[in-house]
C-alpha cells in the first residue's frame, strides 16, 4: 500500500465525507418518497461509523497515535 502524505489523507477524507452527505441526502429522499419502513436510518449509522473511523485514523488519534499528524 502506498503512503500518503497527510495532505493526500486530508483529501481522501474530504471526498469521502462530501460523497457520505450527498447520498445521505439522496437516500433519505427516496426513503421518505416511498414511506415507512425508514430503512435510511440503517445505511446512515453503518455508513456513519465508517466516515468515523476514517477520521479517527487520518486526523484524530489514530493518527496523532501512529505518528502521522
Amino acid at each position: 500500500m502506498k503512503k500518503l502524505d497527510i495532505s493526500e489523507r486530508k483529501r481522501g477524507f474530504r471526498i469521502h465525507s462530501i460523497v457520505f452527505v450527498l447520498s445521505m441526502a439522496m437516500l433519505a429522499g427516496i426513503n421518505l418518497w416511498t414511506g415507512a419502513p425508514y430503512w435510511v436510518a440503517y445505511v446512515l449509522v453503518s455508513w456513519g461509523i465508517g466516515v468515523l473511523a476514517h477520521w479517527w485514523f487520518v486526523l484524530g488519534p489514530g493518527a496523532r497515535h501512529a505518528g502521522i499528524v
